[in-house]
Parts: structure tokens; C-alpha cells; sequence
């Protein structure tokens, strides 16, 4: 198990650090809120922080980040996975998708895959092909990879 790093002693105060959950192997860590993207510091595998805003089609192998992806009306993802903090649909998702924090989905949004999220919202009118899980214990979201 790797040793996680102490803080530098003339570090600013910790107003300017936030706390993430890695998105392959579930340990939580303190990161810059400014950051970008790291690499994990217990399984060296690289982490987008930012938020993704969706506005058109884009297809994709995989979408990662611990941020929230943000699919607007116009907006369509088609990828095989898509790992993320959180997630707003207003458009349309086709994919797997395995998220950290709740899954909101818009009265004319479109989800077909299965889907893994501690909480999801639908709004009427929504279509949603797929498995769900909802409520699952904490736990890493990826795929054996």
C-alpha cells in the first residue's frame, strides 16, 4: 500500500485544497481546487478534475472525470464508458455510465446503457433503455482495467 504524502510545512491553509475520490480505486485525496487533472496517488492512474460541458456530438472510446459532465440539449455522447463525479443529461447518452454523485436526467433526455450512481432524478417524459443501480456502496466505479 503506498504511503500518501505529507503536506509541505509552508503550504497555504487548507482553504484552497478540496477532497476527490479516485475514479479506479476509490481512495479519497486532497487535490488544489484549481487543479486540472493528477495522478492518483495510490494507483498512479490519471484524473481529470474539471467539469465537461457536452454541446455537441462526440463519440468516444471513454469520457473520465471527476467532475460533473454536463450533456445540454444539442449535446450527444456515444462512448463505451463514461466515469464521472456526477452527471446532468439534457440531451442524449449512449453508453455505459458509472458515476460517483447523482445522476440528474431532463424531461427530454435519453439515457440507453446501464447505469451505476448513488442517486438519479428523471424528469417526465425521459427515455431510459438499460440496468440500474441505484444506492450502491462505496466502492471503486471502473471496470477492471
Amino acid at each position: 500500500m503506498a504511503i500518501p504524502l505529507e503536506p509541505i510545512a509552508d503550504s497555504p491553509a487548507g482553504d484552497d485544497r478540496a477532497s476527490i475520490v479516485c475514479l479506479h480505486c476509490g481512495q479519497s485525496q486532497p487535490v488544489a481546487r484549481k487543479a486540472l487533472s493528477i495522478v492518483c496517488r495510490f494507483c498512479h492512474k490519471s484524473l481529470r478534475l474539471e467539469d465537461m460541458p457536452i454541446k455537441d456530438y462526440q463519440a468516444r472510446r471513454s469520457v473520465e472525470t471527476c467532475g460533473v459532465v454536463t450533456v445540454e440539449k444539442k449535446g450527444q455522447i456515444v462512448a463505451d464508458r463514461v466515469l464521472c463525479g456526477g452527471m446532468v443529461v439534457r440531451g442524449k447518452v449512449k453508453g455505459t455510465v458509472k458515476s460517483a454523485g447523482p445522476i440528474l436526467v431532463g424531461p427530454d433526455a435519453e439515457i440507453k446503457g446501464d447505469v451505476t450512481a448513488p442517486s438519479l432524478a428523471v424528469g417526465a417524459g425521459a427515455i431510459l433503455e438499460g440496468r440500474y443501480r441505484i444506492g450502491y456502496p462505496n466502492q471503486p466505479i471502473s471496470n477492471a482495467s
